[in-house]
């Protein structure tokens, strides 16, 4: 039976009708396609598909548990600097950009032309919403919350409160890794789950100033110490295995909220992708309320104390806390500790404090242990900063560990971050209409600004100068790495002569951005770079890091928020 609407309709009606929708059906489809920006290398796969790059990507993160390499591999397809993208069905087109000058120009001089956008705040935006990072630089709300936490990364907070807690939990993994060293024979184990829970006690300590019975570790080694005899479960693989103690709930709720977050970074429609997942996962809602709880009673034992006068401050919540005491009493108002800014700026402080250096530790401990001449070195270099300690047989103090340069310990800090950086890409967004390398840019496109492959670890793509902006053209405050050998691990291009004949690091020898750069670069760099100098340190001075096989040392990786290694095993001797 034919549609009502064909009806008493002749024979070439019907099909002038069936064309007409086609016709239509067909144009509604070009219209829906993507349209490139002209000038600008893109791949014709996705310019003919409605989804555009979106199912190769989707390709990736299914067969690798990752996407951060696209943007990587898209430019070098091309052997463009610039080239566009786009993220999904009905989207305008993004770029990637791969080059080191242009991105520093864009984060350091040209920021009222890029900002950060929706493409990265609506991944925090779910998880947490009141927190400084999941807000552009207009939000009116944004100079509010960054004055709250403003003084949490002065040298003097760094010296006087954050130090002494990184310090004091890193010998905690010291005798963790000594214990575990003496019971496996200096058999390799997995040490991931380790620094993952080293980090997580700094930064637990470092936010709230929680006791040892809130310590994983010491908990771990307790453990261990309690089982005369002990011996750790010998695997196929040569390695050894150590039984892992339950995760303190508080704990586990900060771990899957953190691995929630990172599956953001991964989701096209991550705000969507994060109410579905409350909606349908009981243990993340579950996870979510411990957490709530677990700020409420920290805020109000500090509180108590605070208005007692107890201690001072001795952590960032107290620090936090005592700016809101003051705000209020200016402004002739009650305080509110448990409002949603506060909550989420000390939570955003704990998953992005833990995540980002967490990874980089576990990078650093595969580093000294695939190069062993760098980790001799840096040895020697920390016995002749630290003489004293060395000839009395103790470690080196807190306050010389942030006080004493050492210009090896940061030459193979950075050298690490330079060749395995937690965050290889970061994102802006174009306020206004713009130009880049010479192409218009219309206003809201968002690019992402790529510190891995080219000009960080392997040559440079061309480009001509003239295409620069001028800013660009007029300022190089870097340097430039040598292509014969930016691939290698090598310390030494850190290093150079300074006028009076000493060996000194330099930050700017080269392209670099593990931290992002400006305004908007990684609020918590400070304290990052104050954690893994001291707990890199400590390590190396302690133990001697030997060469794995390579069943045990693969150098894969998996994205969350960070750029996270498959394996992570050590096998260690006490170094005496």
């Amino acid at each position: 039976m034919a549609p009502p609407v064909l009806v008493g309709l002749s024979m070439g009606s019907v099909v002038f009708f069936f064309v007409a929708i086609l016709a239509t059906l067909y144009l509604a489809y070009r219209w829906a396609l993507p349209k490139p920006l002209p000038g600008i290398p893109y791949d014709e796969s996705a310019r003919n598909n409605l989804l555009g790059n979106l199912p190769e990507m989707i390709t990736m993160l299914r067969n690798t548990g990752k996407t951060r390499p696209f943007f990587i591999e898209h430019p070098q397809r091309h052997q463009s600097a610039l080239t566009q993208v786009w993220m999904g069905p009905l989207t305008k087109p993004s770029l990637i950009l791969s080059d080191f000058r242009e991105s520093q120009d864009i984060l350091l001089r040209r920021t009222r032309e890029f900002d950060r956008g929706p493409w990265n705040t609506n991944a925090f935006d779910g998880v947490v919403p009141n927190h400084h990072i999941a807000m552009a630089s207009a939000d009116p709300r944004f100079k509010g919350n960054r004055e709250l936490v403003r003084d949490l990364m002065t040298p003097n907070f760094l010296h006087e409160v954050s130090a002494p807690q990184i310090y004091e939990k890193t010998m905690a993994l010291v005798d963790l890794w000594s214990l575990k060293s003496e019971l496996g024979g200096s058999q390799p184990f997995n040490a991931r789950r380790d620094i993952f829970d080293a980090a997580i006690d700094i930064i637990n300590a470092v936010a709230f100033g929680l006791e040892d019975d809130q310590s994983t570790v010491k908990n771990q080694i307790n453990s261990l110490l309690s089982k005369p005899g002990f011996r750790p479960t010998p695997n196929a693989d040569g390695s050894v295995t150590f039984p892992e103690l339950p995760t303190l709930p508080n704990i586990a709720a900060i771990e899957e909220i953190g691995l929630h977050l990172g599956e953001q970074f991964k989701a096209p429609f991550p705000k969507t992708a994060h109410r579905w997942q409350m909606w349908t996962s009981p243990t993340l809602a579950k996870s979510y309320a411990r957490k709530d709880q677990f700020l409420y009673d920290e805020i109000d034992k500090a509180v108590i104390r605070l208005r007692k006068g107890e201690s001072g401050t001795r952590s960032a919540m107290d620090h936090i806390l005592q700016r809101e005491m003051n705000a209020a009493e200016k402004a002739g108002r009650e305080p509110v500790f448990h409002s949603p800014r506060i909550h989420d700026e000390l939570f955003g402080y704990i998953v992005a404090g833990h995540d980002t250096s967490s990874t980089a530790l576990s990078w650093m401990v595969k580093n000294i242990a695939d190069y062993p001449e760098a980790q001799t070195k840096l040895r020697s270099a920390l016995r002749a900063a630290y003489p004293e300690a060395h000839a009395q047989g103790r470690q080196p103090s807190v306050v010389d560990l942030w006080k004493i340069q050492v210009p090896y310990l940061d030459a193979v800090l950075e050298e690490s971050l330079r060749c395995d950086g937690p965050i290889p890409v970061t994102l802006r967004e174009a306020l206004v209409d713009t130009e880049l390398l010479g192409h218009k840019i219309p206003k809201g496109t968002a690019v992402f600004l790529v510190s891995d492959g080219p000009d960080y670890q392997c040559p440079p793509i061309p480009i001509q100068e003239s295409a620069r902006s001028p800013s660009s053209r007029e300022k190089r405050l870097y340097g430039s790495w040598d292509p014969s050998d930016m691939h290698l691990f090598k310390p030494e291009r850190w290093l150079k002569t300074d006028e009076k004949g000493n060996v000194v690091y330099d930050a700017q020898s080269g392209p670099m951005m593990a931290f992002s750069l400006g305004p908007r670069g990684c609020f918590g760099r400070r304290l990052a770079y104050l954690e893994t100098r001291i707990v890199l340190a400590l390590l190396v001075w302690n133990f001697e890091f030997h060469k794995l096989s390579d069943s045990l040392s693969s150098r894969d990786s998996y994205d969350t928020i960070t750029k996270n290694p498959y394996q992570c095993y050590v096998s260690l001797t006490k170094v005496t």
